[in-house]
């Protein structure tokens, strides 16, 4: 009877520090530790009880009542406790006074032993946090929106900050060569916040005006505006990180920076909204004009693709072998082929290897709207069938 009485009071130990462990851990991992200690202890005695119980009993035999023994002391000593204490936080949590003065006086007894139970949490790789992410999203613990932005994080110390910059050739500036009349053209025509100010050639960049003062002045003439409403550029290598551009950015208290290639020249901008937008995905603001798809297919071997398309994003859409190393926009190959830069208003159709491009519109030296069909047989490459002034 004795035997029986130590065991049931060894389980009831077991899973009152079981739920005490639980409470404590939630306020301070000091306290937490003695009583995991005092569980260990538990523990050990529970198994030696069992041992003792075993061979003292007549009735059967020792090693069925040792596994029946261990099989209680974990259901009841253990399992439900802990299945207890995470189901009913609230009522759990107000025992927290009475745990902390048990594991006050345990502390005593635990304070000498040189182990900690605790076990020592393990460094996380990013593969492994992402192969979590995707248990979590296939479990639906988590949806694909917070999947993505969650890898996105991950992703910005490997993205570098010239594949979300806005290319030069997108970029509209002021040069000094121009008036304040042909400035304050400009600005109104176009709805940004804030403008490149360029010295003597397209990459010398000497300041950046920001709308927001250029618009509370009265005298609007070049010196004025110089003087009240540019700031100096920060310049950031196309080579950078996102997260440390994003970093440098915060650091610096700016919402635009020029992006520089390695010899010096600029290779476009880049602002916050953009960062953002890496984490988010696209965001539309009131002032953003509504931009046409890169590609859109016109029927079976049609396509209707713009100059600025990624020539990438094209080979991957056409499936055919484009030449990607040498080029990073469809404009570039486009005008790689043709062999010169046509005048603005010029229509033209070059050949190219498995593709006949209409070219419907030149803007700014660049293609702008072409209409392309993929056809039999290799063209020669660079062969133009016409070119029409319009």
């Amino acid at each position: 009877m004795i035997y029986s009485v130590l065991s049931l009071a060894c389980i009831a130990l077991n899973a009152l520090f079981t739920i005490g462990q639980i409470v404590l851990e939630e306020h301070s991992d000091t306290t937490g530790k003695h009583v995991r200690k005092t569980i260990l202890f538990l523990n050990l005695a529970s198994i030696l009880g069992g041992l003792w119980f075993a061979f003292e009993s007549d009735r059967l035999a020792p090693w069925i009542v040792f596994v029946l023994y261990l099989y209680s002391s974990f259901i009841f000593g253990t399992l439900l406790p802990r299945h207890y204490a995470h189901t009913h936080p609230e009522q759990i949590e107000t025992l927290f006074p009475f745990f902390l003065r048990i594991s006050q006086v345990f502390s005593i007894f635990t304070f000498f032993v040189p182990i900690d139970p605790a076990p020592k949490q393990a460094d996380l790789s990013e593969e492994a946090i992402r192969e979590m992410i995707h248990a979590a999203s296939e479990s639906e613990t988590i949806d694909e929106p917070q999947k993505e932005i969650i890898e996105n994080v991950f992703d910005l110390d490997d993205t570098s900050i010239e594949e979300i910059c806005t290319h030069r050739s997108q970029v509209i500036s002021l040069s000094m060569d121009e008036s304040a009349e042909e400035w304050k053209k400009i600005i109104h025509e176009n709805r940004h916040t804030f403008y490149p100010i360029t010295g003597k050639d397209d990459d010398d960049v000497i300041g950046v005006l920001d709308t927001r003062d250029y618009f509370r002045l009265d005298d609007t003439s070049k010196e004025c505006v110089l003087a009240h409403a540019v700031d100096h550029p920060l310049f950031i290598s196309e080579n950078g990180k996102v997260d440390d551009v994003f970093n440098e950015m915060k650091s610096q208290k700016t919402y635009f920076a020029i992006i520089l290639d390695e010899y010096g020249g600029m290779t476009g901008i880049v602002t916050l909204h953009d960062i953002i937008e890496t984490l988010l995905g696209e965001m539309y603001e009131p002032e953003d004009e509504i931009e046409p798809e890169d590609i859109v297919s016109l029927g079976e071997n049609k396509w209707e693709i713009y100059g600025f398309a990624d020539l990438k994003d094209v080979q991957e859409e056409l499936k055919i072998e484009l030449p990607v190393d040498d080029y990073d926009t469809f404009s570039g190959y486009v005008l790689g082929s043709y062999g010169h830069i046509p005048s603005d208003g010029t229509t033209i159709t070059v050949d190219l290897p498995q593709l006949r491009v209409e070219v419907k519109e030149i803007l700014n030296h660049r293609v702008g709207k072409t209409i392309v069909e993929k056809i039999k047989g290799e063209m020669v490459d660079g062969e133009t069938e016409k070119e029409n002034r319009s």
